[in-house]
């Protein structure tokens, strides 16, 4: 393994800071590379790049550049949040994303990268009105609730039960967006095959029409084996999620037993949420990933585009401004 040397970029450069990039021996040497793009740029600035990597390799715990390469955009976008919740400004948040952005831009063009890690949509403005992202999760904190919900002291008698159908419940809620009335009137019966896909059929909508939502492979997969968990314990209900306390046991659970189940989750992390945060969360990540506003105004099933994109901050016309390109005066 080589380390690139930000010395040779810069001789001003602090060592220490400016070794984070370690790729596999190659013709041209990448440290070469950087100081052709950046050479031009102040120290502060190839210093600043060198920091902003080094500590995205901390996080991630990267020994290789090329392991960069199996990161996807919710995995750098997962990296924003963190530096969200840490605490980060947002001109430093955008700093450290517009600079990672670039590196991995032209590794990826002189062959140090087969693949580009970053995708453009994952750098948005950080500056939105704070009540229009009320009730958007990251995804850390939904990793950590799934993690509380394995610790969690539920009683004795049907601990795995609650675990395993609450920790599908978060999950449901989260991959389809669904409201919590629909998850509550889900029956096996509407887990319905759609030639190589899985789907979800709601008949009881906001809408009042029946309406059909996809099911990724690893949720229905968790669905199979939770309906083989139900009928091993001798609960034959016609209900996906059905009430596991012992005077109702098998009977269908209500919207608010549904709102339950993500709240003590949520309190077991700090949160005070509700269901819709994981709608909210699932909504505001496929636009920030950039999904096309029309799929996901079909995925959220909401009747009007301008539902959809109060998701969205309006942080498009913020990136992509028409009048970004006029000459200055």
């Amino acid at each position: 393994m080589e380390v690139i040397s930000a010395e040779e970029q810069n001789p001003e450069l602090n060592i220490q800071e400016a070794a984070v990039f370690e790729v596999k021996k190659r013709s041209l040497d990448p440290a070469e590379t950087l100081n052709l793009v950046f050479g031009e740029y102040a120290a502060n600035t190839q210093r600043a790049y060198a920091r902003a990597f080094r500590d995205l390799q901390q996080w991630a715990n990267i020994s290789e550049l090329q392991e960069l390469e199996s990161f996807d955009p919710l995995r750098m976008l997962e990296y924003k949040n963190q530096l969200k919740a840490s605490g980060k400004k947002p001109s430093t948040i955008n700093q450290t994303m517009s600079a990672l952005r670039k590196v991995c831009k032209v590794l990826t063009e002189f062959g140090y990268l087969k693949q580009n890690p970053f995708k453009a949509s994952v750098i948005r403005a950080e500056k939105v009105d704070s009540g229009a992202s009320k009730g958007a999760l990251r995804v850390s904190q939904l990793n950590d609730m799934i993690e509380a919900n394995q610790v969690l002291q539920y009683d004795a008698r049907n601990a795995p039960l609650l675990r395993f159908r609450n920790g599908l419940v978060l999950k449901f809620l989260y991959l389809t967006a669904a409201r919590r009335g629909e998850a509550a009137d889900l029956c096996w019966d509407d887990i319905v095959q759609d030639g190589s896909f899985h789907v979800a059929v709601l008949r009881q909508t906001k809408s009042g029409k029946e309406q059909r939502i996809k099911l990724r492979n690893e949720l229905h997969t968790e669905f199979e084996e939770w309906h083989t968990l139900l009928k091993s314990n001798g609960i034959n209900s016609p209900n996906v999620f059905p009430s596991l306390g012992f005077r109702t046991l098998g009977h269908k659970m209500s919207g608010k037993g549904i709102n339950d189940i993500v709240s003590r989750l949520g309190k077991a992390i700090g949160l005070n949420i509700s269901a819709h945060y994981l709608r909210h969360t699932a909504i505001t990540l496929a636009l920030e990933l950039g999904e096309p506003l029309q799929k996901v105004q079909s995925y959220a099933r909401h009747a009007s585009a301008n539902t959809t994109i109060r998701y969205f901050h309006d942080r498009q016309l913020l990136e992509k401004n028409p009048t970004d390109s006029l000459p200055l005066i």
